[in-house]
């Protein structure tokens, strides 16, 4: 929430602790009555905090926003981001295709690769799967997780993190209705694994993610990569 300060931020710590305190316990920095009083109701009117009795204590939503800060710096944490990774694929005369996207989109502008996408909130896998599958290729199949990876990107020359991801992989079998073949995030088509590995520019791990489901090796993989273009 980006619209909580510091002070703010260090109410929410501080109540994490210690189920109830008074006015005067939370404002031990002695911050300026009429001041630390504005923090209060800030608070109150986001339905973080609540009083009960004389004293304030975190709401429901208010323990749900305070669990994700860092008790050492009272900032909240930045946490990896959890997505799918989705891999269509059938049979055409005796030769096993892919569906794949050329993203029309930044960060990766004209990159080709499987169709990623975020889990929602209360989203099982598959069904990420299935929503992420119809909304950018408006087709439908039979989705299965696979495996999991953990992908930590770099910058090849300064050695920054660009991203920090838990990617589940979902295999798509059995797909059906009619290929959207241009939508505003990307460009689709049906390609074999040759054509798979000699097309360019490709993400970073897409070799590794074909490789991977050709073997069928669906252990728990972390990997770092280091890139020069985002």
């Amino acid at each position: 929430m980006e619209n909580i300060n510091d002070t703010q931020l260090k109410i929410l710590s501080k109540l994490l602790f210690s189920p109830k305190l008074r006015f005067r316990d939370l404002n031990a920095e002695a911050c300026g009555t009429d001041l630390f009083s504005y923090h209060i109701r800030s608070l109150t009117k986001l339905a973080l905090i609540e009083r009960v009795g004389g004293c304030y204590c975190l709401t429901r939503k208010g323990k749900m926003v305070a669990t994700k800060l860092d008790t050492e710096t009272s900032k909240f944490e930045k946490q990896p981001k959890v997505s799918v990774i989705i891999v269509p694929h059938k049979t055409v005369r005796k030769q096993e295709m892919f569906l794949i996207q050329q993203r029309t989109k930044e960060p990766y502008y004209g990159y080709w690769g499987f169709v990623a996408g975020k889990v929602r909130w209360g989203e099982t896998l598959p069904e990420t799967g299935r929503r992420e599958l119809m909304e950018e290729t408006g087709l439908g199949g039979d989705c299965k997780f696979c495996h999991e990876i953990h992908e930590m990107v770099y910058d090849s020359e300064s050695k920054e993190m660009l991203e920090d991801k838990f990617f589940h992989v979902v295999e798509v079998s059995n797909p059906h209705g009619h290929l959207i073949e241009k939508t505003k995030e990307g460009t689709n088509k049906w390609v074999t694994s040759a054509e798979f590995l000699a097309i360019s520019p490709k993400y970073h791990n897409e070799n590794d993610l074909l490789n991977w489901y050709l073997q069928k090796d669906f252990s728990f993989k972390e990997e770092k990569y280091y890139i020069s273009r985002f």
